[in-house]
């Protein structure tokens, strides 16, 4: 439900902001507020998540998405507004969906054998990209051109529904007993994260594939509207039609990822997706354009299924929430910074020019990491429950905290 919203603001904000400005970079910006709270936000949430009920804070969390997006529908409705309020309310939706992430990604290790947890991420993705891109991008386009309000209204109002789901979804287990601050909780996951070698790389791979996809889509909107002459509705269209990809490469991935195990299937998302960069910056048809996003959106749901079980399936339980912190810091950081340097690029030498650029970048830095990444992936075992402990405990009776190393030269992995 929430996702259904989110996809019609997904083409809201950038419409919305094209109202007040047609400058490259502050377009670009809109994307920046919305992810530029993340890194900060992504340590504190995943901690959260280890400590606290995840179904109390789910819902909590939809709750004052609810109270944002209903703030920022009255204001509009009244005609106070402008884009110090579309980059305001971009960054506070982005600090919760955060949050939400944490809490959710958290919770399905614990509901989900490790043998089921492609399959899982896989339907669970072709859910959430079916609501966002395809149904809630098309839709978003069109009813923002017919009223502007309409998107973030909708919105609203599915956070209330998305509230009310949750309890039937979400185990209402019992939150965590711990003798140590939030601080130390952060500082132990880092650490824990940072020990790991796959992790490390996984995290950095991921991340350089997001800065170069924000480079391309924080300037989709004038992309679309200036050089491809699209309307607001045809930009909505645009984005639903080729967000089918989404659904169509989670759907698949549990079988791709069969055949091919998690690194081929990160490996060849990410040149599929570098591909699709230069198409869109050599053709001047709508329709070649959605194809080439199309095979971006395929690529991205591939990709983030198999990068996200694999991080799933090598992290204990008591670390899912602050794992999945530390990786999508790395990734949270990367993704305003790309579309930052997108839109001063495009300023410089052309938007054609920078998503060309884009997928040459992607495409080398792929095929560098590649190698190894194979190689880390190979010499994986599932840690047993022994280890777990090594890695994890960090507490002490009075506050202060030691880790128990593992024997030198042990990262835990094996």
């Amino acid at each position: 439900m929430s996702s259904l919203g989110d996809g019609m603001v997904l083409v809201g904000f950038p419409l919305l902001a094209l109202t007040y400005t047609h400058d490259p970079a502050l377009i670009a910006g809109v994307a920046v507020a919305g992810k530029v709270a993340a890194p900060p936000a992504a340590l504190l949430a995943g901690a959260v998540a280890d400590r606290v009920n995840r179904r109390r804070l789910l819902i909590s969390v939809q709750l004052a998405s609810f109270a944002v997006l209903g703030t920022f529908s009255v204001c509009l409705a009244v005609g106070v507004g402008g884009l110090v309020a579309v980059y305001l309310a971009t960054f506070l939706v982005g600090a919760l969906a955060v949050a939400f992430s944490s809490a959710s990604a958290a919770s399905v290790p614990s509901v989900v054998p490790k043998d089921l947890l492609v399959r899982a991420n896989s339907r669970l993705s072709a859910v959430n990209l079916a609501g966002q891109q395809v149904t809630g991008q098309a839709v978003g386009g069109v009813v923002f051109a017919f009223a502007r309000i309409v998107p973030f209204f909708a919105d609203a109002v599915s956070f209330l529904a998305s509230a009310a789901l949750l309890p039937a979804a979400v185990p209402d287990g019992e939150a965590a007993t711990v003798g140590t601050t939030l601080l130390v909780d952060v500082r132990a996951g880092i650490r824990w994260f940072l020990r790991n070698p796959l992790l490390r790389l996984l995290a950095g791979l991921i991340a350089q594939l997001a800065f170069c996809q924000a480079v391309v889509m924080g300037l989709l909107v004038l992309y679309a509207t200036a050089d491809l002459h699209l309307s607001k509705a045809g930009y909505g269209l645009l984005l639903g039609l080729s967000a089918i990809g989404n659904v169509v490469g989670a759907l698949a991935a549990d079988r791709v990822h069969i055949k091919l195990g998690a690194g081929w299937c990160i490996i060849v998302a990410g040149v599929a997706a570098a591909l699709a960069y230069p198409i869109m910056a050599t053709t001047r048809s709508p329709v070649a354009a959605c194809g080439a996003l199309a095979l971006e959106a395929v690529a991205v749901a591939l990709g983030n299924v198999a990068a996200q079980s694999l991080r799933q399936s090598v992290v204990p339980s008591e670390l899912q929430g602050r794992a999945w912190s530390t990786y999508m810091t790395l990734i949270f950081t990367a993704f305003p910074l790309g579309a930052l340097a997108g839109g001063l690029a495009a300023n410089a030498i052309g938007i054609r020019a920078t998503f060309l650029a884009a997928g040459c970048l992607q495409l080398a830095v792929i095929l560098i990491a590649a190698p190894r990444l194979l190689s880390l992936i190979h010499k994986v075992v599932r840690p047993d429950a022994d280890l777990t402990e090594q890695l994890i405990d960090l507490s002490t009776s009075h506050g202060a905290h030691h880790d128990k190393r593992l024997p030198a030269g042990d990262d835990g992995i094996r």
